[in-house]
């Protein structure tokens, strides 16, 4: 339940006070930035901002230059802090946010950014959390839950399948039925279902035909008739084309105002093309978005008070992006000594690339220098900052034992509005990079990236930390991993391919003209590399500490479970090194191919639940991990709902998605009671597997004669054959339909 379903009914009671006029322009945005408000019923406007990571409040709403923004500390973007796994470390974040909200007087974040990474190009992936929909679902919850503690509603986004900047506008997501649900809407369900998200964005593009901000189907059918969401859907910044089909489809509120057409919505009223009730409904739904919002500043003394604690929202930065950037590789380099005299190489060492460009793109505070940090605590350091003079590079790192590159895209190269052209990193760093390894010079590799990028020299550079875009204390957090402050414990909430050719939407991204066919389905990320064994540079879930762990005695509550039951499994977790680190247990459910996933398209694993472990030295805990129904479940299309087939399901415990550790077998029997309905386009093999439809086809067998030598693999072969037929097959073999038809009658008795 959001924070809104208690004024809806008092929001429906001034709706319904209002003139046709006033609920026409309630229904779209007053500027960029505000609602409308109504001072004749007492009700406030309200203000909005981005960001994800980050308070990007114009100080005037005219202008949307990001100079023009307040001054504010720019916290990981998500693709950073997702690589944590830690639902207190965006609890944190989010909470920062939400009282960063108030003090500028902001009722509603424009955040997080849920949507799912299908492609390692989209320019939009720093702002989203994962190709996994349960990490980016619970990482959601986490994160709406820290905002709306703070009185501030969340706004999850881009309702739905918004995978691309390429043609976001217009491009239409071709998805069939089960990749939507169990992909691409997952994380969406948890955030309303759970979390009791306040509000929801509608995406620009258009979902199988039709405009997400103009989509009755996703915003009425599913969002609100299955998921029961009773909060506001608000459209993506000029995604409305239509203001009429919007407000009939559920989409509540269209932003920006500026060419708001109250006169064509009440037109549409009175000619009868829109109901008044759908305008009435949107109405209502604003209303109460703004009734709590006057209600949670009334009981808050210092909204839109007091300043932001700059300094410690800084060092809170710097905190959240060291937990969450994964250490990729280490041959013993890390962490380095302060006897070692070291060299930094390339200007992201000075001025990292910590956030991307678009409406996310945060005014910030400050921004670290590794290069200033490494020299103010005493280290000895030689800095080059440009990557062409190779030469210099070369010769500089004969006078030191251990060189640390900072690569990375150009920031020109990570933003919304376009999609990236490439993987590849600019190619004097990979030169750089190659020349150095080649010279035998141990070489650290730190990557600022929203997303994967080909790394040629992975298997010869010394160390790899994916900082991935960590916010504007990046190399703060840098600093404090390689010098051994923080034990690194990130993990890769995205895989990292070897290259583009191999990533599960080559083929199809960023689609055809206006059309985006996701001809990989359910197969994204790590899924796609399990089925087809394809080897990746590294995988889902990696992440190396200084420290190491051993899992033992895995073990369920017992061997058998109905659906209906929670299945709880159980690891001890053990830290055999010298140092305190935190481990990340990750549970996968990956069903049995002769039993519960027979016949059916199922990956061969599935992230269901994970935990984060903080341990001493020699210290083991007992991680324990919950799954329910839907954990098992996969979205049956053609009876439209989630079922599970009885049978057997392994759980994986592992430290990555290829580094299982162990596992154990549960059988799962579904309590789901079904009618199975016959007709004369039913296979024969379905007629088999129904006891009475056995009897049948072995009794026809019989009158089949056997002359062959080998008379058992005759009738083996003649019965795959006859089970491949629909039972209207009979029929061209003599069988009359009306008997056909009686058979039909006989086993659905």
């Amino acid at each position: 339940m959001s924070n809104l379903k208690n004024y809806y009914e008092k929001a429906k009671g001034l709706v319904a006070q209002m003139t046709l006029e006033e609920k026409s322009q309630f229904v779209s945005g007053r500027n960029m930035w505000e609602t409308r408000g109504c001072e004749r019923l007492g009700i406030e406007k309200l203000d909005m901002s981005d960001g994800p990571h980050g308070i990007r409040k114009q100080l005037d709403y005219e202008d949307i230059a990001v100079d023009a923004s307040v001054k504010t500390v720019g916290f990981p973007s998500g693709s950073c802090v997702s690589n944590s796994w830690d639902t207190d470390v965006l609890n944190k974040m989010g909470k920062a946010l939400g009282k960063n909200a108030k003090i500028h007087n902001v009722s509603l974040l424009l955040g997080p950014g849920t949507n799912i990474k299908r492609s390692p190009l989209c320019g939009r992936n720093f702002e989203y959390f994962s190709e996994d929909p349960c990490l980016a679902g619970e990482l959601s919850l986490a994160y709406i839950d820290g905002v709306q503690s703070e009185g501030v509603s969340a706004c999850v986004k881009h309702f739905a399948a918004n995978n691309q900047e390429t043609r976001r506008f217009t491009v239409n997501s071709v998805i069939d039925e089960r990749a939507l649900r169990e992909i691409y809407l997952y994380a969406f369900e948890k955030c309303v279902k759970t979390a009791g998200v306040d509000t929801i964005m509608a995406a620009y593009n258009s979902l199988n035909g039709n405009s997400c901000s103009q989509n009755k189907r996703l915003l009425t059918d599913i969002l609100r008739g299955e998921w029961g969401f009773d909060g506001m859907v608000v459209s993506d910044w000029g995604a409305v084309t239509n203001d009429v089909a919007a407000v009939a489809a559920g989409c509540n509120l269209k932003m920006p105002g500026f060419k708001n057409n109250p006169a064509g919505i009440a037109k549409a009223v009175t000619d009868g093309s829109l109901l008044q009730s759908e305008l009435d409904e949107s109405a209502a739904r604003v209303v109460s978005l703004l009734l709590y919002a006057a209600d949670t500043k009334s009981k808050t003394a210092d909204w839109g008070r007091g300043e932001e604690d700059l300094d410690a929202n800084h060092a809170l930065a710097r905190k959240l992006a060291a937990e969450s950037m994964p250490l990729l590789k280490n041959s013993g380099v890390l962490p380095l000594k302060k006897t070692e005299k070291i060299l930094l190489v390339g200007e992201y060492a000075e001025k990292p690339h910590f956030q991307g460009g678009g409406s996310s793109n945060v005014n910030v505070y400050k921004i670290d220098s590794a290069v200033e940090l490494f020299k103010e605590n005493g280290w000895d350091v030689t800095y080059i900052s440009d990557f062409s003079n190779k030469d210099a590079i070369l010769s500089a790192a004969k006078n030191v034992k251990k060189v640390i590159v900072f690569a990375g895209k150009p920031v020109s190269e990570e933003s919304e509005g376009f999609d990236k052209p490439n993987m590849n990193l600019p190619q004097p760093q990979n030169a750089a990079i190659q020349a150095l390894t080649e010279a035998k010079i141990p070489t650290i590799t730190v990557v600022f990236e929203g997303s994967a990028v080909e790394m040629p020299w992975a298997d010869d550079v010394s160390a790899i930390l994916y900082a991935f875009l960590p916010g504007e204390a990046a190399n703060g957090a840098v600093y404090d991993i390689l010098t051994g402050e923080v034990n690194p414990s990130g993990k890769l909430a995205e895989t990292l391919p070897k290259r583009l050719e191999d990533t599960p939407a080559y083929l199809f991204f960023p689609g055809e003209g206006d059309v985006s066919f996701y001809g990989e389905s359910l197969f994204t990320g790590y899924r796609y590399y399990d089925k087809k064994r394809i080897k990746t540079a590294f995988p889902f879930g990696h992440g190396l500490s200084y420290t190491n762990f051993e899992y033992a005695k895995i073990k369920t509550d017992k061997p058998e479970y109905p659906d209906t039951d929670i299945v709880t499994v159980s690891v001890d977790v053990t830290n055999t090194g010298a140092i305190a680190g935190k481990e990340i247990v990750e549970l996968y459910v990956a069903p049995d191919f002769t039993t519960s996933a027979k016949g059916v398209i199922r990956p061969v694993k599935e992230l269901k639940a994970f935990k984060k472990v903080g341990l001493s030295p020699g210290e083991t805990k007992t991680v324990t991990l919950s799954l329910n129904c839907r954990d098992f479940a996969f979205y049956d299309a053609v009876i439209s709902d989630w079922r599970v087939n009885s049978g057997n399901y392994e759980l994986q415990i592992g430290a990555s998605s290829t580094d299982i550790r162990g596992s154990a077998v549960v059988a799962i029997k579904s309590t789901r009671v079904e009618k199975i309905v016959y007709t004369r386009d039913s296979l024969m093999s379905d007629v088999y597997a129904n006891p009475k439809g056995r009897v049948i086809i072995e009794s026809m067998l019989k009158t089949y004669k056997f002359e062959a030598k080998d008379k058992e693999s005759d009738e083996q072969a003649y019965l795959k054959m006859i089970l491949s037929m629909p039972l209207k097959a009979l029929i061209l073999v003599g069988v009359q339909a009306e008997q056909v038809d009686a058979i039909i009658k006989q086993i659905s008795d």
